[in-house]
């Protein structure tokens, strides 16, 4: 066989055409069609500008290359906050600051006027809410809004310099101040919250480089005390449920009746208000005659590892004639309890709106949505004789511990059926009516 070589301007052109598809330049279409191995990996862009893909799937753009004959990495930011354009305007800024000033690459953000330090505590928090938009459900993201802008700026302004709030400048005394204020109002438990998720904003400001390692003010020490005072949500007691019915029925304040029939719903139920309100079409299974839940949906109080479980509600003779009466109202909706007006907050019921209701009604002090929940379990045994751990399954708790929690697939559904079916017929006895 004739032995084939390639000649000399064959060869240089093959060596340029390696080296220009090895440096080809990245796209925004590529980066978005990365995604996360096992282990950290990077694509380069060209002339030393990397996209660094992280198992976690966050992606970040750095700059390498040699300094005092040592290889370096420049931390630019991530593609959340920083565009393919950005990146690229960054790092050529960065290696020319460096060779002008024959200074460490890495001091760049060092530097007065380029320094990240600059950043403020209304850029974390901008900054972390973006980047945990597509990780959070809308409901969890604007409670940390609410958090982060109500809360935390309220003392703490928002045009703050992170580099004043790190540790070893006061910011801890400022974080306690503030968390101190939320405390004083008697909200313990809102008071940790806030600082939970204030450390999250600031980590991810310690991950931008805009504050130091080991710096941010937010974080729980070791052995720190929570305060916390446990608080029982108000409740009527059962003598007492057929005059709630009463005011239920005559519905003087005249309340909306997407509300009343929320609230019919919630007694019959005693599903949490947050979850009450999010309840879709989509989920009743007519044939079977089960509302199903799924585990993902807020107020069911799931945990990572329960999140799969999903909520189940036999229907009951009651439950379905309420139902349509909801469809009537709503049935060209996505939600069994749609919004009252267009434009609204939510594009179902407000999840205060039974709490509004029955404070309209006069139970301000004496009854809560949520507080209603402690009646199927009391009267449920008392006056039922139900089993406690079946009317807890109907109540969405997870029994038993983790382990049981999360392998657990004993729904108990016939008997769970049968004391929904005997609750619905006591409430109407009591005085509901549908």
């Amino acid at each position: 066989m004739e032995d084939i070589r390639l000649g000399k301007v064959d060869e240089i052109f093959a060596r340029v055409w390696l080296r220009s598809f090895l440096q080809m330049k990245l796209t925004k279409k590529q980066i978005d069609g990365l995604s996360p191995r096992s282990k950290r990996y990077g694509m380069s862009d060209g002339n030393g500008l990397v996209l660094v893909v992280e198992p976690s799937g966050a992606k970040r753009f750095v700059g390498r290359t040699r300094f005092n004959g040592k290889q370096i990495e420049v931390y630019l930011g991530n593609t959340n906050t920083l565009s393919l354009k950005g990146a690229r305007e960054e790092w050529i800024k960065v290696r020319t600051w460096s060779r002008e000033q024959s200074r460490d690459p890495r001091s760049f953000y060092k530097n007065d006027e380029y320094s990240p330090y600059q950043k403020t505590l209304g850029d974390a928090i901008e900054a972390f809410l973006e980047n945990k938009k597509n990780d959070l459900k809308e409901f969890t993201l604007h409670n940390y809004r609410n958090q982060l802008e109500n809360q935390v700026c309220g003392v703490i302004p928002a045009n703050t310099p992170l580099s004043d709030l790190e540790w070893d400048r006061g910011g801890r005394q400022r974080v306690m101040e503030m968390k101190s204020r939320i405390e004083q109002r008697g909200s313990y438990d809102q008071a940790n919250r806030v600082q939970k998720v204030l450390a999250q904003a600031l980590d991810y400001a310690v991950l931008e480089g805009w504050m130091g390692r080991n710096q941010n003010p937010a974080t729980k020490q070791k052995g720190e005390a929570s305060k916390h005072v446990p608080h029982h949500h108000p409740h009527i007691q059962w003598e007492q449920v057929p005059e709630l019915m009463e005011r239920i029925n005559v519905n003087r304040c005249s309340g909306h009746v997407q509300a009343v029939l929320a609230l019919k719903f919630l007694l019959m139920t005693f599903l949490r208000a947050g979850t009450l309100v999010r309840l879709r079409w989509e989920w009743i299974d007519q044939d079977k005659r089960l509302l199903v839940i799924p585990g993902t949906t807020p107020g069911l109080k799931r945990t990572p590892k329960t999140k799969h479980l999903d909520h189940h509600v036999p229907l009951t003779d009651e439950m379905e004639l309420l139902l349509e009466h909801a469809w009537k109202l709503n049935g060209h909706t996505p939600y069994v309890f749609a919004a009252v007006r267009e434009g609204t907050k939510y594009p179902h019921l407000n999840p205060e709106a039974p709490n509004n209701l029955l404070k309209t009604l006069g139970y301000r002090d004496e009854q809560r949505a949520h507080g209603w929940r402690s009646l199927p379990l009391t009267a449920g045994q008392e006056v039922l004789k139900t089993h406690h751990e079946i009317i807890q399954r109907q109540m969405g708790h997870l029994i038993g511990d983790k382990v049981r929690q999360a392998y657990d697939r004993s729904l108990m559904l016939e008997e769970r059926r049968e004391f929904l079916e005997r609750w619905c017929s006591l409430l109407v006895r009591e005085g509901l009516r549908i």
